[in-house]
Protein backbone atom coordinates (compact mmCIF):
# COMPACT_ATOMS: atom_id res chain seq x y z
CA UNK A 1 0.00 0.00 0.00
CA UNK A 2 1.40 3.19 -0.82
CA UNK A 3 0.97 6.58 1.28
CA UNK A 4 0.01 10.04 0.15
CA UNK A 5 2.74 12.34 -1.28
CA UNK A 6 2.06 15.93 -0.78
CA UNK A 7 1.50 17.79 -3.79
CA UNK A 8 2.69 21.34 -2.99
CA UNK A 9 4.04 23.77 0.12
CA UNK A 10 2.56 27.07 0.90
CA UNK A 11 4.23 30.52 1.48
CA UNK A 12 3.76 33.44 4.39
CA UNK A 13 0.40 35.26 3.44
CA UNK A 14 -0.09 38.74 4.15
CA UNK A 15 -1.21 39.91 7.33
CA UNK A 16 -4.69 40.53 6.55
CA UNK A 17 -6.16 37.68 8.68
CA UNK A 18 -8.57 37.92 11.91
CA UNK A 19 -8.83 35.71 14.78
CA UNK A 20 -12.10 34.67 16.22
CA UNK A 21 -15.82 33.47 15.99
CA UNK A 22 -18.29 35.52 14.76
CA UNK A 23 -20.89 32.86 14.82
CA UNK A 24 -22.13 29.21 15.53
CA UNK A 25 -24.52 27.47 13.15
CA UNK A 26 -25.92 23.82 14.92
CA UNK A 27 -28.57 21.92 13.16
CA UNK A 28 -29.97 18.48 14.18
CA UNK A 29 -28.00 16.00 12.73
CA UNK A 30 -26.38 12.71 12.08
CA UNK A 31 -24.92 13.52 8.52
CA UNK A 32 -25.48 10.91 6.48
CA UNK A 33 -23.27 11.87 3.66
CA UNK A 34 -21.57 15.28 2.19
CA UNK A 35 -20.36 16.42 -1.27
CA UNK A 36 -17.06 18.08 -1.10
CA UNK A 37 -14.35 19.11 -3.75
CA UNK A 38 -10.80 20.09 -2.05
CA UNK A 39 -12.02 20.16 1.12
CA UNK A 40 -14.68 22.13 0.34
CA UNK A 41 -18.68 21.26 1.74
CA UNK A 42 -21.02 21.98 -0.80
CA UNK A 43 -23.80 20.26 0.62
CA UNK A 44 -24.59 18.04 3.97
CA UNK A 45 -27.26 15.25 3.89
CA UNK A 46 -29.61 14.48 7.02
CA UNK A 47 -32.54 12.38 7.18
CA UNK A 48 -32.13 11.82 3.31
CA UNK A 49 -32.74 15.54 2.33
CA UNK A 50 -29.89 18.27 1.95
CA UNK A 51 -29.11 20.60 4.89
CA UNK A 52 -30.80 24.08 3.60
CA UNK A 53 -30.45 27.69 6.16
CA UNK A 54 -33.52 26.87 7.69
CA UNK A 55 -32.07 23.55 8.83
CA UNK A 56 -29.28 25.51 11.32
CA UNK A 57 -29.53 27.69 14.26
CA UNK A 58 -27.40 30.36 14.46
CA UNK A 59 -25.86 31.11 17.64
CA UNK A 60 -24.26 34.26 18.30
CA UNK A 61 -21.45 35.62 20.05
CA UNK A 62 -19.61 38.35 21.79
CA UNK A 63 -16.62 39.73 19.96
CA UNK A 64 -13.28 38.24 20.81
CA UNK A 65 -14.34 35.75 23.22
CA UNK A 66 -15.10 32.39 20.98
CA UNK A 67 -12.91 30.33 19.17
CA UNK A 68 -12.13 27.02 17.37
CA UNK A 69 -8.88 24.65 17.90
CA UNK A 70 -8.18 21.78 15.87
CA UNK A 71 -5.60 19.33 17.55
CA UNK A 72 -3.83 16.66 15.02
CA UNK A 73 -2.58 13.42 16.64
CA UNK A 74 -0.59 11.21 14.95
CA UNK A 75 0.69 7.50 15.62
CA UNK A 76 3.48 6.23 13.85
CA UNK A 77 3.57 3.20 16.01
CA UNK A 78 -0.03 2.33 15.69
CA UNK A 79 -0.54 3.86 12.12
CA UNK A 80 -3.46 6.17 13.06
CA UNK A 81 -4.64 9.97 12.71
CA UNK A 82 -6.82 11.84 14.45
CA UNK A 83 -8.64 15.52 14.32
CA UNK A 84 -10.05 16.52 17.09
CA UNK A 85 -12.16 19.61 16.63
CA UNK A 86 -13.06 21.87 19.96
CA UNK A 87 -15.20 24.69 19.47
CA UNK A 88 -15.76 27.41 22.77
CA UNK A 89 -18.76 29.03 22.27
CA UNK A 90 -19.40 31.88 24.53
CA UNK A 91 -22.84 33.53 25.46
CA UNK A 92 -23.62 36.39 27.75
CA UNK A 93 -26.25 36.78 29.83
CA UNK A 94 -28.21 33.26 30.96
CA UNK A 95 -31.51 33.16 30.18
CA UNK A 96 -34.23 30.22 30.86
CA UNK A 97 -34.21 30.25 26.56
CA UNK A 98 -30.61 29.70 26.90
CA UNK A 99 -30.50 26.83 29.95
CA UNK A 100 -33.19 25.44 27.79
CA UNK A 101 -31.46 24.87 24.80
CA UNK A 102 -28.44 23.95 26.25
CA UNK A 103 -30.09 20.82 27.87
CA UNK A 104 -31.12 20.19 24.29
CA UNK A 105 -27.21 20.20 23.27
CA UNK A 106 -26.02 18.21 26.18
CA UNK A 107 -28.51 15.52 24.85
CA UNK A 108 -27.36 15.45 21.33
CA UNK A 109 -25.01 13.06 19.86
CA UNK A 110 -24.64 13.53 16.13
CA UNK A 111 -24.87 17.54 15.89
CA UNK A 112 -24.23 19.21 12.90
CA UNK A 113 -21.78 22.81 13.40
CA UNK A 114 -19.96 24.95 11.49
CA UNK A 115 -18.08 28.02 12.63
CA UNK A 116 -17.91 30.86 10.76
CA UNK A 117 -14.46 33.19 11.52
CA UNK A 118 -14.03 36.94 11.15
CA UNK A 119 -12.07 36.38 8.20
CA UNK A 120 -15.78 35.49 6.69
CA UNK A 121 -14.69 31.32 6.38
CA UNK A 122 -17.09 28.72 7.74
CA UNK A 123 -15.56 25.79 8.96
CA UNK A 124 -17.06 22.18 9.92
CA UNK A 125 -17.06 20.51 13.27
CA UNK A 126 -17.17 16.95 13.90
CA UNK A 127 -19.13 16.50 10.16
CA UNK A 128 -18.35 13.43 9.69
CA UNK A 129 -18.94 11.26 13.07
CA UNK A 130 -20.97 14.29 15.00
CA UNK A 131 -20.06 16.91 16.79
CA UNK A 132 -21.24 16.51 20.84
CA UNK A 133 -21.45 19.05 23.90
CA UNK A 134 -18.50 18.02 26.24
CA UNK A 135 -19.05 20.57 28.81
CA UNK A 136 -20.87 23.72 29.85
CA UNK A 137 -20.44 26.12 32.56
CA UNK A 138 -22.94 29.11 33.35
CA UNK A 139 -21.63 31.83 36.16
CA UNK A 140 -23.15 34.66 37.62
CA UNK A 141 -19.49 36.45 37.84
CA UNK A 142 -19.03 38.21 41.31
CA UNK A 143 -18.01 41.94 40.14
CA UNK A 144 -20.43 44.05 38.17
CA UNK A 145 -18.22 44.01 34.88
CA UNK A 146 -18.13 40.14 35.31
CA UNK A 147 -19.84 37.76 32.88
CA UNK A 148 -22.84 36.63 32.90
CA UNK A 149 -23.43 34.10 31.21
CA UNK A 150 -22.48 30.41 30.02
CA UNK A 151 -19.26 28.79 28.18
CA UNK A 152 -20.01 25.62 25.92
CA UNK A 153 -17.46 23.40 24.90
CA UNK A 154 -18.40 21.19 21.63
CA UNK A 155 -16.09 18.82 20.13
CA UNK A 156 -15.71 16.51 17.00
CA UNK A 157 -12.98 13.80 16.43
CA UNK A 158 -12.94 13.17 12.94
CA UNK A 159 -10.76 11.23 10.30
CA UNK A 160 -10.02 14.52 8.28
CA UNK A 161 -9.35 17.94 9.21
CA UNK A 162 -11.81 20.68 9.46
CA UNK A 163 -13.32 21.00 6.15
CA UNK A 164 -14.59 24.77 4.80
CA UNK A 165 -18.35 25.23 4.23
CA UNK A 166 -19.76 27.04 0.95
CA UNK A 167 -21.65 29.42 2.81
CA UNK A 168 -25.60 29.02 1.20
CA UNK A 169 -25.86 25.50 3.12
CA UNK A 170 -26.09 27.88 6.73
CA UNK A 171 -27.13 31.42 5.73
CA UNK A 172 -29.32 32.87 2.99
Amino acid sequence: MSCANITAGWTNDCRDSQGGIESFYIANGPVESITETAGNITAITVGGSALTPAAFFEFQTPRAVSSITETTTASLENGTVTYEQVATVIANKMTAEKRNQLLLLAEATTLVVIAKDNNGIYWSIGTLRGAYLTAATGTTGAGFADRNGLELTINGMEKQPMFTVDSSIVVA
